[in-house]
């Protein structure tokens, strides 16, 4: 009876280690494709970031053209005025009128949500002229950035306003 259960436990963990191996082996190309998809997107955060801060530098000197090649063509944004969702032809005829005469861009961060899209977060603080009857108004970011045809471009906007 002994010699039984011996064989029955050495037989048995013979076929659990063979079976613990096969998912190690058929998943080694997922691993490497994820290993590979990470390299290329090592540099993510910091490319996101220069372009966010491209497109305000943009979006400030009123270069509607220069600000419309940072937005999908799809894009949408929601301001924090209460005024509802923009469609980007909208977005682009208010790049001629912005009002703020300086910025402040901080607290960045981007978060992958897959091989082609990205959720960048961070606060602005604007500086208006001195007309307006707020001069300063913070401002906590939401984008969703997406790589189409090997350019990363804006798909949405949401602004909430930090008291």
């Amino acid at each position: 009876m002994r010699i039984w259960i011996l064989s029955a436990c050495i037989t048995l963990s013979f076929s659990c280690s063979a079976f613990a191996q096969q998912p190690g082996n058929a998943g080694k190309p997922a691993q490497n494709a994820m290993s590979q998809n990470k390299t290329a997107h090592e540099n993510l955060p910091e490319m996101l970031e220069a372009k966010v801060k491209a497109a305000w530098a943009t979006f400030m000197k009123k270069d509607k053209d220069g600000y419309a090649e940072f937005l999908a063509e799809d894009f949408k944004a929601v301001e924090a005025d209460g005024d509802g969702e923009r469609p980007k032809s909208q977005i682009l005829r208010e790049v001629e009128h912005s009002r703020y005469t300086d910025y402040l861009l901080q607290l960045f961060q981007v978060q992958q949500l897959g091989a082609d899209y990205a959720f960048v977060t961070y606060e602005s603080t604007m500086k208006f002229l001195q007309g307006p009857a707020t001069r300063y108004r913070r401002v906590f970011i939401g984008e969703l950035w997406t790589d189409r045809d090997g350019q990363w471009k804006m798909v949405r906007y949401q602004e909430t306003p930090v008291r």
